[in-house]
């Protein structure tokens, strides 16, 4: 009994001093949520997504910012452990709307699944699709889906692949 109600006021020190969150504020998660964040596209034809991701990237200004960030439950303002990202890239003709935007974690409080392992997942799909090596409608399936089942079967196999193939 002493031991539950040491563990009980533990966690709630923990809560007041934010190392434990209950609820949305200051949780998060690896995966978007699907009712906030579906992905959404602004095309599937490759030509269209390859080499024009700058040139559909709208201005990232506070009041876009906090209004994913609010969604997440997130409260507004700078939030340096959490990126704005694209579900679905804009190099692989994901679109700059809210349906396609949430607030990723990143390697600061989130050791494994973060923003910046998506970015290396998304550099190698979008440099697959525009080398003709994957379909983009694939790709873009696959991060809509769960990004970290894509970086599993792409990324994680192709680091593999490389390790088992002899030097030239």
């Amino acid at each position: 009994m002493k031991l539950a109600k040491t563990t009980i006021k533990l966690a709630a020190i923990a809560i007041l001093i934010g190392l434990l969150a209950i609820g949305p504020v200051g949780a998060f998660e690896n995966l978007p949520d699907k009712n906030l964040t579906g992905g959404s596209v602004r095309s599937g034809d490759r030509d269209a997504a390859c080499g024009h991701a700058k040139e559909n990237r709208g201005r990232m200004n506070a009041g876009r910012r906090d209004e994913i960030l609010r969604r997440y439950g997130l409260p507004p303002g700078m939030h340096p452990d959490y990126e704005i990202d694209h579900l679905i890239p804009l190099c692989l003709g994901g679109s700059d709307d809210p349906s396609n935007l949430w607030a990723q974690p990143r390697r600061s409080i989130e050791e494994t699944w973060n923003a910046e392992a998506k970015d290396r997942l998304e550099r190698l799909m979008c440099n697959m699709v525009c080398d003709g090596q994957i379909d983009i409608g694939t790709a873009q399936e696959a991060f809509a889906t769960d990004w970290i089942a894509a970086y599993h079967t792409y990324y994680e196999a192709r680091k593999k692949r490389l390790r088992q193939e002899p030097a030239p």
